[in-house]
């Protein structure tokens, strides 16, 4: 998801720490790991550790991999959450510079539930772990949330993912991570200098780093390290697609659920490094000065790195920008082309969208349902790349009752999202080794008339039971069953492989039927929903 918190969430966790009158009762007990006690704060059947330190300070090995924390003494409170990491522009297809559209009321509640208050920091390798009790008596399902953001933003824990009705409805033991991110996660330089032959991937080498933690930790904490599911959205579904392509990632997960963030391909090597020469031309900056760059002001160079934009036929998630990149080493090739990664063959996974991602994003502009049929076909001859023309006669002509700025909402949606989806889940099922489940949500939240339809993120606080914010997620009965519905779902697939339910039977998908869980008021399957663009899509890139 676009954007970084709840400023209340947060400030409530901090005055809770320094309550004086809190009893003894609302402490949990020390638990030791690697690195030292922590205890954390007990409320509701659900023990939360916040901020736990699973990296060492970033800002001594910027653009480098990050090591284990120092050790400490004593017992650390982790009663907050820690530092999150710098944060960059986002900059995406759709997005107005000046937002006044109708859709502000949504987004502006969105990012206030999605931002950090807390402070920005290289020092910001911290983890949160909640879980129903910190006892090694129990192996309970592990489910490590990574979040969204476009890798530029975000932080791992806000209202919209305080996974407390999470774990207590499923037993599992969640784990939420801030890491590196933009320029300080993503700038390739190796092709520079050699010291810095991992810094494309850094970001994700944190994310390892933590899966180590918790392969380490996490049974102290009531979790089993043998059943480890990621999950994670929009920005965070690509890095959980990263992570299935991603050497040093093997083994420390089991499962893998990307919601609306496919990961078919990372950035090109050669793009990568690209970006990093003109960062230094933007900067005043020659090739030689690179190891200048861990030393200069973070905004200087992040907003240098942003500012870098190489010119793309079609748009995505992790093309040609700050994002993981296929260098060679931690993560080989692209995981997902021309075929399916195997190093992660055996993983199960769970992907899919919303039926209408970019209504979220094109309603911050004023022309957002007001947009004519010449205004639709000049957006597609801008995103849609050599077959413009043919993809708005084809949307127009299979989306007839749908408003110009639909088509184009439509488009962006399989662009950025839908399409390279179902390219991901049917070269992983072509594999005929670990099960995959497709689904698609097209619950429309009953606020501001429909407005958006089906947006980006409605999936976040259904899956979290949080059902923040209500502004975009809306209230009653009837979002709360679907709630349980997803929920429920997503625990299944994390305790066995098998996001079936005795009342919701989900069959796994291939490539002849295309079965897809369709959750709405009332979820059922269906056979190749999305056929008609789908089969457009797949005839271009195989021209």
């Amino acid at each position: 998801m676009v954007g970084g918190g709840g400023l209340a969430f947060h400030s409530s966790l901090v005055a809770a720490s320094s309550d004086q009158s809190m009893s003894r009762s609302d402490v949990t007990a020390s638990v030791e790991t690697t690195n030292g006690r922590v205890r954390g704060l007990q409320s509701g059947g659900v023990s939360r550790f916040l901020g736990i330190p699973y990296g060492d300070d970033t800002g001594k090995r910027r653009f480098q991999p990050a090591v284990p924390p120092p050790s400490w003494t004593g017992v650390r409170e982790c009663f907050a959450p820690g530092a999150q990491a710098p944060q960059g522009p986002v900059s995406l297809p759709g997005v107005p510079a000046n937002w006044d559209g109708p859709g502000m009321p949504i987004n502006r509640a969105v990012q206030r539930a999605f931002e950090g208050s807390v402070p920005e920091s290289e020092n910001c390798l911290f983890l949160n772990v909640l879980t129903p009790e910190a006892s090694r008596s129990s192996k309970r399902p592990v489910m490590v949330w990574l979040h969204g953001g476009a890798f530029a933003v975000g932080s791992g824990l806000n209202p919209m993912t305080e996974g407390s009705a999470l774990v207590r409805r499923g037993e599992i033991v969640l784990v939420s991570l801030n890491h590196r991110l933009n320029a300080m996660g993503y700038l390739y330089l190796g092709a520079l200098h050699a010291e810095f032959a991992d810094s494309g991937n850094v970001g994700h080498l944190d994310i390892v780093l933590a899966l180590q933690w918790v392969h380490d930790n996490i049974a102290a904490f009531g979790g089993d390290p043998g059943n480890v599911t990621l999950f994670g959205q929009s920005g965070g579904g690509s890095k959980v697609g990263a992570l299935l392509g991603m050497l040093p990632a093997r083994g420390l997960f089991h499962k893998a659920i990307e919601q609306s963030g496919p990961a078919v391909t990372l950035v090109d090597q050669a793009d990568a490094a690209m970006i990093a020469e003109q960062t230094l031309v933007v900067l005043g900056l020659a090739k030689t000065d690179v190891h200048k760059l861990q030393t200069l002001d973070r905004s200087a160079v992040i907003a240098a790195a942003s500012a870098v934009r190489l010119l793309s036929g079609v748009p995505g998630l992790t093309q040609r920008t700050l994002a993981p990149c296929a260098d060679g080493r931690s993560i080989p090739a692209h995981p997902f082309d021309p075929i399916a990664t195997d190093v992660s063959r055996n993983v199960p996974l769970m992907i899919g969208t919303t039926r209408d991602e970019w209504t979220l994003m094109l309603s911050m502009d004023s022309k957002f349902g007001r947009m004519s049929v010449e205004e639709a076909r000049q957006s597609f001859s801008v995103f849609a790349g050599e077959r413009h023309a043919a993809a708005f006669e084809l949307y127009r002509s299979a989306r007839p009752d749908d408003s110009p700025t639909l088509w184009v909402s439509s488009l962006l949606t399989d662009l950025m999202m839908r399409t390279d989806s179902i390219v991901e889940a049917d070269r992983k099922a072509a594999q005929r080794t670990a099960p995959v489940f497709m689904y698609r949500v097209d619950y429309e939240p009953r606020v501001m008339n429909r407005l958006l339809r089906a947006p980006h993120g409605i999936d976040v606080p259904l899956v979290f039971g949080t059902l923040e914010p209500p502004e975009l997620i809306g209230s009653g009965p009837e979002v709360e069953a679907l709630s349980a519905r997803m929920m429920q779902a997503w625990i299944n697939f994390a305790r066995d492989g098998d996001p079936t339910q005795k009342e919701l039977a989900w069959p796994r998908y291939d490539a002849r039927q295309r079965l897809t869980m369709v959750f709405d008021a009332h979820s059922h399957i269906v056979t190749d929903p999305d056929r008609v663009t789908r089969e457009f899509w797949a005839a271009g890139s195989s021209a």
